[in-house]
C-alpha cells in the first residue's frame, strides 16, 4: 500500500531555465502562470478573459517572435455558432455563442510552406466565474507557451506544422473549440490534437481519453513520454457519465473528425472551479513533469510518419495502463480478445478436470463462496448506514484514510471471519479437494466478469484477466502445502498490486468529486474502497480453506462467528462515536489546504406571468443549493427562513434559476430560498413574442430575448404540445413532451439580444384552445462585472470567509452570483378573448378604458405584421376578417 501511494504520488524536481532553450523549464513557465491567475476570475465575456488575459498572452508571443527562428504565426479569432450538447452529465442543451475569444498559433518552418498538416494542442484561458482557474487551465496555458518558446528555436523539428489554441470560452461549454475546428481557416490542416485540461490542481497528469481508434497516436504517447500516466478505465467511467464534466476533446472529436489525446491533472480536486484554484496551491514538480511528457511526446508526433495520412493507420480500440506508474502496457483489443478467450478456456478446462475427480466438494465450495461474497456485501452497506446514522455523510471527505478505516477494514473482517467460520465444517482429510474446488469458483466467477466485458466491449475488464493469471498454478510442479501457498500469493501479486492501486487512484480523484455530487456518496466510495478488500480476500479464501480447518471446536461456532460480525459493528461504531468528538466536520479551512463545502448563492430578480399576462408572482429570492448530499439544511446560516422552493407552474425546472441543466442532481434536500428586500440591480430581462403562426396541430412562435451576456432559456411544451423543432438547435428525431434548454453566451456590449422560432406539434387533437401551448422562462445570469453580486450575496461571502478561520462547518467555497428572471405562458386566443381584445381597441381609439389593465395601445396594420416599439411587450397578434392586424401590447415593466 505504501508502495502504491508513493508513486502515485511521485513527482519530478521543477528545472530551471537554461539559456539555449532546449528543455522544459517549470520555473520559467511558472512566472507567466502567476501573471495570468493574477488577474482574478475571468469568465468568457469578463474584462479580465477579454482584455487582461487576452493581450497579456498576445505580449507574451511577441517577446517569442522577436527571436524566434521558425515563422510564427498569431491568429486572433472571435466566432460565433451554434450546436448541441448531449445528454452526458446534464440533461442535454442547445448552446448559441457570440463574438467569443481565441488567439492561435502557428508554428512552421521558414519556406513558405503553408500545405503542411499540423498537430493541435489546445488549453483555455477564461476561468469559472468565480476562480482564477490556476490549474483549470492556466497551468496547461502556460505549458503551451513554453513549448512554443522551445520550438520557435527548433525548425529541424518542424517536419510537420504545429499549432497552439488558447481558448476563450470553454467553461461556458466549449464554444472556443467549437469556433476554432468549425470556422478557422487552419482547421483544415489539423491531423491529430494533445487537449490539456484539469478537474484538480497539480499531481500526475493522467491521459484518460485517447481515439478515436489511431492505434498509432497512443503508441506515439507511450514511446515518448517520459513519465507516462494513462489507464483505459479512465476513459471508459469518463465517458460512462459517472465523473461529472466535459472537455474540448469531445468537441474535436466530433466536430472536426479529429483523433487525440485528453489529458487531464486530477489531484486535489476540491479546489477545481473555487477561489482556492490559485497558481500558488499547484503542486511544485507537477508542470515539470506534464512539461516533460507533452514536449517530448509532440516531438515525436512532429516526426512522425503518421500524420500525413492517419486514417490508413490503425482503426481500433485499445487497452492500456500503467503498472504502479512503473510501466505502460497497451495491446489491441483484438489481442485482449484473444488473450481473454485464452484464459478463460483454460479455466473451464481445469475446472472441468477438477470437478470430474472431486464433484461432491463444489455443492459447498460454490455455497461458501456465495456466503462470502454476501457476507461482505451486506457488512459494507449496513456500514454506509451506520456511517450515516452516527456520522452523517462523508467523514471521509478531508481524511482518505478514514474510507479504509470504515469501510476496508470491516469488509475485510467480515470476509475472512465468514470463511474461517466455513472452513472449520470441511473435514481435514478433503481440505486439499475443498481448496482448490473454492479456488476454481473463483477462477470460474472472475471468468465470467472477463467474458461478459469481452462481449460488452468493456477493455476495463483487463483487471479480471489479471486475476486469472493464477489458472497458470495448475501447470507448476507444486508438490507440498506451502509451495502451493507461496505460488497462490506469487501469481495474485500483479493483481493485488493493480487493484490497490486502482483503489488509490479511485480514492484520491473521486473523494473531492462527491463534494459536488448531490447522490449518496457513502455507496461509491465503499465500493472504491472495498476493490481492494474483495479481491483480496477471495483470493485467499483456498488458503484459509487450507490453514482453519483444525480450530478448537469453541471457536467453530455459530455463536462464536456472531459474536465476530456484531464485533466488526460494534467497533465501527466506536471508531465512528470517537471521529464525531474529534473530527465534526468533514470539512476543513486552512490556506495551505482548505478543504471546503461547494454551495451556490443565486440572488433573484423574479416575475412570473400568468396566462392573461398579468404578473402573478414579483420578488426577490435568494436561493441556496447544495452541491454535496449533506444537503442545505446542514449549511450553518440556512435556517427556518428558507425554504423548499415551490412550483408555480408545470414544469420539471420548478423555476429554479439554473445555470446548466442540471436539475436531475438537485433532490429537495438539496435546495431552499428565502425572500429579501434588497433587489439585485441589475437590467430587466424580456421575452418578446414577435410573431405567432397556427396550423393544423402546428404552432410557431417567433422570439426576441433580452438579457445578459449569459442567458439560461427554458421552452416547457404544455397541454400534450410537443417540440417539433427550433431555429437554432439541431432537428428533432424523436417527438416528445420533453422541454428544450437553450444555453446563449456572448461577449462585447450589449450582447444579450437573441433571435430564434419554435415550432410545436400536437400528436392528437388540442382539448381547449384557451389551453398554454407553451412556457417560456428566462434567466440572465451575470457572472462579471459591477452586477455580479448583491448587497445580500457579498455580506454572506464576508459572514462565510469571517467564520470558517475557527469553525470547520463554516469551511464554505460558493459560486454566487446575481440573475434576473421571468416566465411567461403562451396560448391560443379563444373567441372569448378575441371579443374581448377588439373591444379594448375600439375602446382606446375613443379614449376609454380598456378592458384589460395590461393593454395599453395597439397597432393596426393591413398585409404582413410589422414590428412595434422595442419597449412595449408584446401580447398577442389578432388577424381580422378584413385583412387587417391587431398587435397588442403592454409597457415592458
Amino acid at each position: 500500500m505504501a508502495t502504491s501511494v508513493y508513486f502515485h504520488k511521485a513527482l519530478p524536481d521543477p528545472l530551471p531555465a537554461d539559456k539555449d532553450n532546449s528543455r522544459f523549464s517549470e520555473l520559467r513557465a511558472r512566472r507567466l502562470l502567476f501573471e495570468l491567475s493574477n488577474f482574478g476570475p475571468k469568465p468568457a465575456g469578463s474584462d479580465a478573459c477579454e482584455r487582461l488575459t487576452r493581450n497579456h498572452i498576445l505580449q507574451e508571443l511577441e517577446i517569442i517572435k522577436t527571436s524566434a527562428s521558425v515563422r510564427l504565426e498569431v491568429s486572433k479569432q472571435n466566432p460565433s455558432g451554434c450546436f448541441d450538447i448531449p445528454r452526458f452529465d446534464t440533461d442535454g442543451f442547445t448552446i448559441c455563442y457570440r463574438n467569443v475569444s481565441n488567439v492561435a498559433v502557428r508554428l512552421s518552418k521558414n519556406d513558405g510552406n503553408q500545405n503542411r498538416v499540423a498537430v493541435l494542442l489546445n488549453c483555455h484561458y477564461d476561468s469559472w466565474p468565480t476562480s482564477s482557474g490556476g490549474s483549470d487551465d492556466l497551468i496547461s496555458c502556460a505549458l503551451m507557451m513554453e513549448l512554443i518558446r522551445l520550438l520557435a528555436h527548433q525548425p529541424d523539428s518542424l517536419k510537420h506544422d504545429v499549432i497552439f489554441l488558447f481558448n476563450g470560452a470553454e467553461e461556458s461549454s466549449l464554444q472556443g473549440a467549437h469556433g476554432f475546428i468549425t470556422q478557422h481557416a487552419w482547421r483544415h490542416v489539423v491531423r491529430a490534437f494533445i487537449n490539456l485540461e484539469a478537474s484538480g490542481s497539480g499531481g500526475r497528469e493522467l491521459l484518460f481519453q485517447a481515439g478515436p481508434s489511431n492505434q498509432w497516436l497512443l503508441n506515439s504517447y507511450l514511446a515518448a513520454a517520459v513519465h507516462p500516466h494513462c489507464s483505459i478505465i479512465g476513459q471508459e467511467v469518463f465517458q460512462s457519465g459517472v465523473f461529472p464534466g466535459d472537455t474540448d476533446f469531445r468537441v474535436f472529436r466530433d466536430y472536426g473528425r479529429v483523433p487525440g489525446l485528453d489529458l487531464a491533472f486530477v489531484q486535489n480536486g476540491y479546489w477545481w472551479h473555487t477561489e482556492f484554484d490559485e497558481a500558488r496551491r499547484i503542486t511544485p514538480g507537477s508542470l515539470q513533469r506534464a512539461g516533460d511528457n507533452i514536449y517530448a511526446t509532440l516531438l515525436y508526433l512532429l516526426q512522425s510518419p503518421y500524420l500525413d495520412n492517419p486514417a490508413e493507420f490503425g482503426d481500433q480500440k485499445n487497452v492500456f495502463f500503467d503498472f504502479l506508474g512503473l510501466f505502460v502496457v497497451v495491446y489491441s483489443e483484438g489481442v485482449a480478445n484473444a488473450v481473454n478467450a485464452i484464459l478463460v478456456v483454460a479455466v473451464v478446462i481445469s475446472t472441468g478436470n477438477h470437478m470430474r475427480k472431486h464433484s461432491d466438494v463444489y455443492k459447498t465450495a460454490v455455497t461458501n463462496y456465495v456466503l462470502v461474497i454476501a457476507c461482505m456485501t451486506a457488512v459494507t452497506y449496513l456500514m454506509t448506514h451506520l456511517t450515516l446514522l452516527i456520522w452523517g455523510a462523508m467523514p471521509w471527505y478531508s481524511i482518505h484514510g478514514l474510507a479504509v478505516m470504515i469501510y476496508g477494514i470491516p469488509t475485510f473482517w467480515a470476509g475472512t471471519s465468514m470463511m474461517t467460520f466455513l472452513a472449520t465444517k470441511i473435514e481435514p482429510v478433503r481440505k486439499e479437494e475443498s481448496a482448490e474446488a473454492i479456488e476454481n469458483v473463483h477462477l470460474v466467477f472472475n471468468a465470467v466478469l472477463l467474458a461478459l466485458c469481452t462481449f460488452k466491449g468493456v477493455a476495463s475488464g483487463f483487471v479480471f484477466a489479471l486475476v486469472l493469471l493464477q489458472v497458470v498454478k495448475q501447470v507448476l510442479p507444486l508438490t507440498t502445502e506451502w509451495r502451493a501457498v507461496i505460488a497462490h500469493l506469487i501469481l495474485n501479486t500483479p493483481s493485488y498490486g493493480m487493484v490497490i492501486y486502482l483503489t488509490e487512484m479511485f480514492l484520491s480523484i473521486f473523494i473531492p468529486i462527491m463534494g459536488r455530487t448531490g447522490s449518496n456518496p457513502e455507496i461509491l466510495v465503499a465500493a472504491c474502497t472495498n476493490l481492494t478488500s474483495y479481491v483480496v480476500v477471495l483470493s485467499l479464501l483456498p488458503i484459509l480453506t487450507l490453514t482453519r480447518t483444525n480450530r478448537k471446536e469453541d471457536e467453530t461456532s455459530l455463536r462464536n462467528f456472531v459474536e465476530m460480525i456484531c464485533g466488526i459493528f460494534i467497533a465501527a461504531a466506536i471508531v465512528l462515536l470517537i471521529l464525531l468528538g474529534l473530527h465534526k466536520s468533514p470539512y476543513n479551512h486552512s490556506d495551505a489546504y482548505p478543504v471546503a463545502r461547494r454551495i451556490q448563492l443565486f440572488h433573484v430578480n423574479r416575475a412570473l406571468y400568468n396566462k392573461d399576462d398579468g404578473v402573478k408572482v414579483r420578488d426577490s429570492l435568494l436561493y441556496v443549493i447544495a452541491q454535496d448530499y449533506r444537503g442545505a439544511m446542514d449549511i450553518p446560516f440556512v435556517d427556518e427562513n428558507y425554504t423548499v422552493p415551490k412550483c408555480h407552474y408545470e414544469s420539471p425546472y420548478c423555476e429554479i434559476p439554473l445555470y446548466f441543466p442540471t436539475r436531475s442532481r438537485i433532490q429537495e434536500r438539496h435546495i431552499r430560498y428565502r425572500s429579501f428586500d434588497d433587489r439585485p440591480d441589475v437590467p430587466g430581462t424580456k421575452i418578446n413574442l414577435v410573431h405567432k403562426e397556427e396550423g393544423p396541430n402546428r404552432l410557431s412562435y417567433d422570439f426576441l430575448i433580452k438579457g445578459s451576456g449569459q442567458i439560461s432559456v427554458f421552452l416547457i411544451p404544455q397541454g400534450g404540445w410537443q417540440i417539433a423543432n427550433c431555429s437554432i438547435s439541431a432537428p428533432k428525431t424523436e417527438m416528445d413532451d420533453r422541454p428544450l434548454f437553450l444555453f446563449l453566451t456572448c461577449s462585447g456590449r450589449n450582447c444579450g439580444d437573441w433571435t430564434f422560432k419554435v415550432t410545436l406539434k400536437h400528436p392528437g387533437d388540442p382539448v381547449k384552445d384557451d389551453d398554454t401551448q407553451l412556457l417560456v422562462g428566462v434567466a440572465s445570469h451575470y457572472l462579471h462585472g459591477p452586477n455580479m453580486q448583491s448587497w445580500t450575496i457579498k455580506r454572506i461571502l464576508g459572514e462565510i470567509v469571517k467564520n470558517r478561520q475557527y469553525d470547520p462547518a463554516w469551511s464554505i467555497t460558493a459560486s454566487a452570483w446575481n440573475v434576473d428572471m421571468i416566465y411567461r405562458k403562451l396560448l391560443t386566443l379563444s373567441f372569448k378573448r378575441v371579443e374581448l381584445y377588439v373591444t379594448s381597441v375600439i375602446n382606446l381609439f375613443l379614449g376609454m378604458p380598456t378592458a384589460s389593465s395590461e393593454l395599453s395601445g395597439t397597432v393596426l396594420t393591413s398585409g404582413k405584421s410589422t414590428q412595434f416599439p422595442e419597449e412595449m411587450q408584446f401580447l398577442e397578434e389578432i388577424r381580422l376578417l378584413n385583412g387587417f392586424h391587431v398587435k397588442l401590447f403592454a409597457i415592458a415593466s
